[in-house]
């Protein structure tokens, strides 16, 4: 790369991780289900959501039993219209008063149990007991969520992720296209709260400078003493995890990010921030993510370059020894 320069010794990242999540059906999520006081406290705390899909899980009727506290079976799936299914076996004790299970109605995607009154108990998904025995990981189309959609739960600041979602109109009309063009899936929704932020330094003693050493300084302790608002930080991490997966029902951000006309990024520009930096990690939950644009995986690095390099290198270019500059592979970059 020739015509540019590097202006400062220093460049600088905002850094997003993500730290705790949640994982749910969305027919979970639109019940009147609740959680216990762990995944309660999650959800409140959890900044962004996405909606996604995986193939619908369901028991065999013919193959399931239930015998000496143990139940066992198949749990059954579609792949465009061809069946798969794969066997399970596990102690399943009823708690609670109940005293007998059965298989939900069809599509039979739930164990529900009963007390002696007929008063339904609880209910274990086919979907948790694939889970939960980790037989998603026998399958790759099980082990694999498309994401569709990305949002933000941080709203007002007072409703949870799936306070928000229980009424969010674009997870409607995601569920009745589901429903409508891929009857052999399910709708999942993901929840995942953010770390406050990390500042990344990049150095390259090898480039030659425009800026003096105490202006570099200067950069870096207004930096620190001008941190970026929790409000700020979600609307960069959904705003980055948008332009990298290219959801299919998101519209704003999907391909026009990073550009100076977006207010999110105004302080970013003010303080001088040359790139954005937003991870998502699934590795704990076992599950990978992707989407029509993006292959699987269990960790996405969303590099984002906020730097025009008609004037300068930023953080993802380094000095080659002959004056120009190389560029990091895989790195977003404004339209």
């Amino acid at each position: 790369m020739k015509g540019s320069k590097r202006k400062y010794l220093s460049e600088f990242a905002v850094n997003l991780c993500t730290s705790r999540w949640l994982l749910t059906s969305a027919s979970q999520l639109t019940s009147d289900g609740t959680m216990n006081s762990e995944n309660q406290d999650i959800s409140d705390n959890c900044h962004i959501y996405i909606i996604s899909k995986m193939p619908g899980l369901s028991f065999s009727k013919d193959s399931f039993s239930y015998e000496n506290g143990i139940i066992s079976g198949h749990i059954t799936y579609q792949i465009k219209g061809e069946k798969k299914e794969l066997p399970f076996c596990l102690e399943f004790p009823l708690l609670d008063g109940a005293t007998r299970l059965s298989l939900s109605e069809y599509p039979h995607r739930e164990i529900q149990t009963f007390n002696n009154n007929g008063e339904l108990v609880r209910y274990f998904p086919a979907s948790a007991l694939c889970i939960h025995s980790k037989m998603h990981l026998l399958a790759n189309e099980l082990n694999n969520l498309e994401v569709l959609y990305v949002g933000q739960s941080y709203g007002d600041g007072n409703r949870s992720a799936f306070d928000r979602l229980r009424s969010h109109s674009t997870l409607q009309k995601i569920l009745a296209e589901i429903q409508y063009n891929s009857p052999d899936s399910e709708a999942y929704v993901l929840t995942f709260q953010y770390v406050p932020y990390r500042v990344i330094t990049q150095m390259d003693g090898r480039s030659e400078v425009e800026e003096s050493d105490e202006k570099d300084s200067e950069r870096f302790y207004s930096i620190l003493e001008n941190p970026l608002t929790e409000h700020q930080q979600i609307c960069l991490a959904e705003a980055g995890l948008i332009r990298y997966f290219q959801p299919k029902y998101n519209k704003i951000y999907k391909t026009s990010f990073p550009s100076q006309e977006h207010k999110i990024l105004e302080e970013c520009y003010h303080l001088d921030f040359s790139a954005l930096v937003v991870e998502i990690n699934t590795e704990e939950l076992i599950f990978s993510l992707f989407s029509e644009t993006i292959p699987a995986s269990s960790h996405h690095i969303a590099n984002i370059d906020l730097i025009n390099h008609q004037d300068r290198w930023g953080f993802f270019h380094y000095a080659s020894g002959d004056g120009t500059a190389e560029k990091f592979p895989d790195v977003i970059t404004g339209s």
